[in-house]
């Protein structure tokens, strides 16, 4: 029994990676009807249904391993392994997507998305359950209107944010003033307690410095945003949204071990 050789695969997975699907696909139709014997005369033909030199060079070291180190398998087992790889190279990417997100000065216009509309769409999208976490929260009212919207269809909110109390001053605004009673009475709320936080030799403790924001347990975005009117619209802040079920997940699981083992509590 023939096997493909570790350097094989490696070049099967670089050819995938540079080469567009629908450029292979007509690779692959042609390699089906291919006997190895044919290789040699139908190289060219090969490399000319690729229209960049890139891919050419690419796609011709394979074949030149190929002929090389698994003579024995015919075009139909190398158009299988091709098929293979890209279905499997597409699917990774349908399961992890990250989209850059950005606040600030573009004087390119490079098509990135805002802080505040990433936020918003995350919310307002949310079916079932929400986490937000972030150090300082303060007026933001259109999130604020997201979020009991979010809250009349049913969907389940978390918030963990650092507090005036629970901070030690580090915070001089309150929750209240930002969410309002009622978004706080029917979210769950928790804070990182005093007493759990790690301390130096010279007395100084950590904070709750996280900001991110998980919806459905499929996204999340990671920002160096804070829930603030400045944050949203003036500063410049960096972030990433991505489409990942198991990596939001673990900051799920994260945040579910913390509550559990009393390092967050409700407010």
């Amino acid at each position: 029994m023939t096997t493909f050789s570790s350097n094989l695969l490696e070049q099967i997975r670089r050819v995938v990676q540079e080469v567009p699907a629908s450029t292979l696909d007509a690779l692959i139709q042609v390699l089906m009807t291919m006997n190895q014997s044919e290789l040699s005369k139908m190289k060219h033909n090969l490399l000319q249904l690729l229209p960049r030199a890139a891919w050419r060079q690419e796609f011709n070291h394979l074949i030149e391993i190929w002929q090389t180190e698994t003579s024995e398998l015919d075009g139909k087992a190398m158009a299988i392994a091709l098929s293979t790889a890209v279905y499997c190279q597409t699917q990774m990417r349908q399961d992890l997507s990250v989209e850059l997100v950005w606040t600030g000065p573009n004087p390119e216009s490079l098509p990135l998305r805002r802080t505040d509309q990433t936020l918003l769409q995350l919310i307002r999208e949310a079916q079932h359950d929400l986490l937000i976490v972030s150090f300082a929260i303060y007026n933001i009212p259109e999130i604020v209107q997201a979020l009991m919207a979010a809250l009349d269809r049913g969907v389940n909110i978390r918030i963990i944010a650092e507090t005036p109390e629970a901070s030690d001053g580090k915070i001089s605004f309150g929750l209240v003033t930002t969410f309002g009673a009622e978004v706080l009475r029917r979210s769950q709320l928790y804070v990182w307690l005093r007493a759990k936080r790690p301390v130096d030799e010279q007395g100084r403790y950590g904070s709750l410095h996280a900001k991110c924001a998980v919806s459905d347990r499929q996204h999340l975005f990671v920002s160096s945003a804070n829930l603030t009117e400045y944050a949203m619209s003036l500063n410049i802040e960096m972030g990433v949204l991505i489409h990942n079920q198991s990596l939001a997940e673990q900051v799920i699981q994260q945040i579910n071990s913390l509550i559990l083992h009393g390092s967050l509590v409700i407010w």
